[in-house]
């Protein structure tokens, strides 16, 4: 008789310490396959399922055996009418908190009646971009569902039967007490009235998102602040001058108390009110300027000298910024986490070494389509900032092979790492990051034409994700690569032509962790239906594959849905 594991005798407690260590929903599904006994103790941990058509006729068995602990249904994959697999759903007693019925053509409420009956206590319900949602449908999730925390109704598909206007949001706010965040973005018949009535209705309001709503103005914003000066989260998104430009709404910042994220983003803002945030006290740590206009680095400097706990903040399109204005503000950004200046073409490698040097705390920078280039840094200016996880730089054509080197001595401890098309990275640039920067789990070289080679002489045992789409890499070049990263996930080859069916068939066979393979227009790789059969017999690990031309009848998409990977173009 076989010995048994060691493993087999250790106590559910044990097990349960293991499983909430994992990082992912991956490593979860690894760890079940190991044996019957981890597939039911990991199936007990598992908390949200997605629900495709593909997977309805096996709901039964998996709501009845398996996954008995779900806490969250997304059924936005679904296509057709839900209501019958919301009903099959209602007839298992399920911890279920958040339902996302998102997308759906054909909406009919009995379902949501059972669910309701059902599981009454639902906490977050999402329709967003359903067809045929109006006042009636808003007082019937009102009555199904009085304890909802979280609702999103936001960019309902245009309907001339049905609409939400504010008399639907005036009786749902009646009914909805412990309603914290509510998002009606996108319906064009709710005006500044519905921000009032659910500032006075629902007293545990934290977050209202009102995004493309074009009756909703400035001061029905300011008296949304005035009514709830408790408000966490406050988005002003794409609002043009005419529509946001107000005193009230200056005004209004001197009452508020709690905000913490501010999401100004493609809206006009101007100088004033910015300084009005700026002498507001608040504990503003996110704040988002994106694409913003009508302000100047003066409300900018205000407000970060004022607020100096912000952590997060976003200034992509800032096209005025220069190095000497962040180095200004840097000094300030003592607790930064993550930073966007994406767009701001002005900023150059002085700026990221400013950043890195002065913001001990930042873990993610966001600099695409800046003025990277050339490095003439002396060695003193390089800092070693091991905080730093992520680096997002694509599109930076003049940064060379050199400044990429001494980014990876700045940052030794990446994970994510975004270079395409930064058209002078070659070969050398790539692997001399790689190994100052041993720790990378996702690397994107998406474009970069000048790389012929790629060689390296060290392994990258934390590599899981490669998007290497149109690099001119062949065969022996990939697989070679491919070798060194025993635990790659995520594969992304598209538009790599020099690759035949052989260079895919030995990454296939030596990527035992392999998940995904992107292979949209390798045209000289083989996408008949019997080499993606022998894909997946060879790496059942495989969830999903996009074969070189895409074109997978829908029968042939199924057959592979039943052997767990998803085959198709998008």
């Amino acid at each position: 008789m076989a010995e048994q594991p060691p493993w087999e005798d250790l106590p559910p407690l044990c097990w349960e310490a293991v499983l909430r260590s994992l990082s992912s929903n991956a490593d979860l599904q690894s760890f079940s396959s190991v044996c019957k006994r981890l597939l039911d103790i990991s199936n007990a941990f598992r908390t949200s399922l997605a629900i495709p058509n593909q997977l309805t006729p096996y709901l039964d068995s998996l709501l009845s055996r398996r996954v008995t602990s779900l806490k969250s249904i997304n059924l936005s994959p679904f296509c057709g009418n839900p209501s019958s697999v919301l009903r099959q759903i209602a007839q298992f007693p399920l911890p279920l908190e958040r339902l996302d019925l998102s997308n759906q053509e054909s909406l009919r409420f009995d379902g949501l009646r059972q669910m309701g009956s059902k599981f009454g206590a639902l906490r977050v319900l999402v329709l967003s971009k359903i067809r045929l949602l109006g006042d009636d449908d808003l007082v019937s999730i009102a009555g199904h569902f009085p304890l909802l925390e979280e609702l999103d109704i936001s960019y309902p598909r245009r309907s001339r039967k049905a609409r939400v206007t504010d008399d639907g949001i005036s009786v749902l706010s009646q009914t909805l007490q412990r309603l914290s965040r509510i998002d009606i973005s996108g319906n064009q018949s709710v005006s500044d009235q519905s921000l009032v009535v659910v500032a006075v209705n629902c007293p545990c309001l934290r977050e209202i998102w009102f995004r493309d709503c074009g009756l909703i103005t400035g001061r029905g914003i300011a008296s949304l602040i005035k009514k709830r000066p408790q408000l966490v989260s406050l988005a002003l998104i794409d609002m043009e001058e005419e529509t946001i430009f107000c005193e009230e709404l200056v005004d209004s910042f001197r009452h508020a108390e709690g905000l913490s994220h501010l999401d100004f983003s493609g809206s006009f803002i101007w100088d004033e009110l910015l300084m009005s945030v700026a002498k507001a006290n608040i504990p503003l740590e996110c704040l988002d300027l994106s694409d913003a206009s009508g302000f100047s680095f003066n409300g900018i400097r205000k407000i970060v000298l004022k607020h100096r706990g912000i952590k997060v903040l976003d200034l992509e399109g800032a096209r005025f910024l220069t190095d000497g204005d962040m180095s200004v503000v840097c000094k300030d950004l003592g607790s930064l986490t993550s930073i966007n200046v994406s767009r701001c073409i002005n900023l150059t490698k002085t700026t990221l070494y400013n950043l890195t040097r002065q913001c001990p705390l930042l873990k993610r920078i966001f600099m695409e389509r800046t003025n990277l280039r050339k490095d003439d840094a002396n060695e003193t200016d390089i800092v070693v900032n091991s905080q730093v996880r992520s680096l997002i730089i694509p599109s930076n054509e003049n940064l060379t092979d050199e400044c990429l080197k001494k980014i990876g001595r700045m940052c030794p401890n990446l994970w994510y790492l975004d270079v395409g098309v930064c058209l002078k990275i070659t070969g050398d640039g790539i692997s001399g990051v790689l190994k100052r920067c041993p720790e990378i789990k996702h690397l994107d070289m998406r474009g970069l034409k000048n790389i012929g080679s790629l060689s390296i002489d060290f392994e990258l045992p934390q590599l899981e994700g490669l998007q290497a789409g149109g690099l001119k890499l062949n065969d022996e070049q990939l697989a070679a690569f491919i070798s060194r990263c025993c635990h790659l996930e995520h594969l992304d080859l598209q538009k790599c032509v020099h690759l035949s069916t052989k260079g895919v068939e030995m990454v296939v066979k030596n990527c035992k962790t392999l998940r995904k393979i992107n292979l949209g227009s390798c045209h000289n790789v083989r996408d008949d239906v019997p080499f993606l059969d022998w894909m997946v017999s060879v790496r059942p690990s495989l969830r999903r594959i996009v074969p070189p031309c895409g074109l997978i009848s829908s029968e042939i998409q199924d057959l592979f849905l039943q052997r767990g990977c998803l085959v198709r173009d998008d």
